[in-house]
């Protein structure tokens, strides 16, 4: 073979070489782009489930929001992070989504505070009204002559509450058993209210609606003093929130 056959020979096994290379740099660039791909489609997704995370619990932040306890509220044995305490009424109900009442013997909640916390009802908040018997029914009469012209009566002493058996609002079916309290008094029934527990068979414990809102009568918040406090009353007052806070 001539020098210049070698040459061309050459020149060809060069340009084949180079153009393997090309072909090989083309596929290698191909699949580094498919692996780039597929890595920024993790990333974007692992973004993705945190945020959605991150989001579950604004909302449920938001859901929850503040619970604020006034009233007779210093005898009173609950433990929550997002329990604020007041003597009386906020001038803004806001920050808050439920509102607990333990009812004093002199009512601190003027007419004005009557309307806010209905209107505050009616809007989708939640409101506890806790009497006792005599004169620890101030502030939840008060209300309830409001809303449906009726007040609390008696005086019960009983230990232990007795269970609805009608698929209440509260499930309370799924407790033990309930304490009544120390000296409790009972609600009269209304269409508009669902009989959750009973003393003596007269109604306790009461639930329902209020426009966008729920509503709890309960005659016998001593339940919650802390001598009182137990599993039981803790387990109960998780069940209070929950329905007022529209999660059950």
């Amino acid at each position: 073979m001539k020098l210049k056959d070698l040459d061309r020979v050459g020149i060809q096994k060069t340009i084949l070489i180079k153009l393997n290379l090309v072909v090989w740099f083309q596929r290698c660039n191909r699949s580094l782009r498919e692996r780039k791909r597929k890595l920024y489609v993790l990333q974007c997704m692992r973004i993705y489930l945190t945020l959605i995370i991150l989001l579950s619990f604004v909302t449920l932040a938001q859901e929850t929001g503040e619970i604020l306890l006034i009233g007779n509220h210093t005898t009173i044995c609950i433990e929550d992070e997002k329990i604020i305490r007041e003597d009386n009424l906020p001038k803004s109900l806001s920050n808050y989504k439920v509102v607990f009442i333990f009812s004093n013997s002199t009512s601190t909640l003027s007419d004005s505070d009557v309307d806010r916390l209905i209107d505050f009802a009616e809007s989708g908040g939640g409101v506890y009204l806790g009497a006792e018997n005599w004169p620890l029914q101030a502030e939840s009469n008060q209300m309830t002559k409001k809303i449906y012209l009726k007040e609390s009566f008696g005086d019960y002493q009983v230990n232990d509450a007795e269970i609805a058996t009608n698929n209440g609002n509260l499930a309370l079916d799924s407790l033990k058993k309930v304490p009544a309290g120390r000296t409790t008094v009972a609600f009269p029934m209304d269409y508009r209210l669902r009989v959750e527990a009973w003393v003596d068979d007269q109604p306790l414990i009461l639930s329902g609606s209020i426009e966008k809102g729920r509503v709890i009568i309960d005659g016998g918040y001593s339940r919650f003093y802390c001598n009182n406090r137990s599993s039981e009353t803790d387990q109960l007052f998780k069940s209070f929130v929950a329905f007022l806070l529209n999660l059950a």
